[in-house]
């Protein structure tokens, strides 16, 4: 994982909200495990894509990051990840912003299999909340866990002030996740 602390740091202009927002992804990652199901690889995947989705910002000229993001992470030989798991964590980056993954309209999305596509949708939902609940860069959010009914995924924040902000931010990056999770999701402070 060094090499990939380094990257961040070498590309990305704000190095410490993408370490955040990845320590706030694996959290929900791991409270959300009993309806996602996946395991130790995918949330290494996650936690690659989440620490690697801003770096597009170095070479932004019209404003879209997250595809350069991507273009980024393909172009890097990651020690240990294989062409097709750096293509997962590419789009999984690529997703983080409003974009929805769709078949028909992105070709990279469209070259994965079924099971593939729903990790991508799974893992970028849950970076793009987590990317949302630090929209202010200043890590206001220090820790979460989760209330999962069967109607409701209830997120409970850990913060030392209001958290209005990015409870606002969340809530307009969750509609990935709530279509995997099937569920409406919802915010304590």
């Amino acid at each position: 994982m060094s090499f990939v602390v380094k990257t961040a740091r070498t590309y990305d202009p704000d190095p410490g909200h993408s370490e955040h927002v990845t320590v706030l992804a694996l959290l929900l990652f791991d409270e959300l495990r009993g309806l996602h199901g996946y395991g130790p690889g995918e949330r290494r995947l996650l936690e690659i894509a989440g620490r690697l989705h801003d770096v597009g910002w170095s070479r932004v000229v019209s404003g879209k990051h997250h595809k350069l993001s991507r273009d980024l992470i393909l172009e890097l030989d990651i020690p240990d990840l294989d062409e097709k798991d750096r293509l997962l964590c590419a789009l999984i980056a690529r997703y983080h912003t409003k974009t929805m993954p769709e078949a028909s309209r992105h070709r990279q999305f469209a070259s994965l299999d079924s099971e593939r596509r729903g990790l991508v949708e799974w893992l970028a939902g849950i970076l793009r909340v987590a990317d949302g609940l630090d929209v202010t860069h200043a890590n206001a959010v220090g820790r979460l866990a989760c209330d999962i009914d069967k109607k409701a995924i209830t997120i409970r924040l850990e913060t030392a002030d209001e958290c209005r902000t990015e409870v606002e931010g969340a809530r307009k990056k969750q509609d990935l996740l709530e279509r995997k999770t099937g569920r409406r999701i919802e915010y304590r402070c």
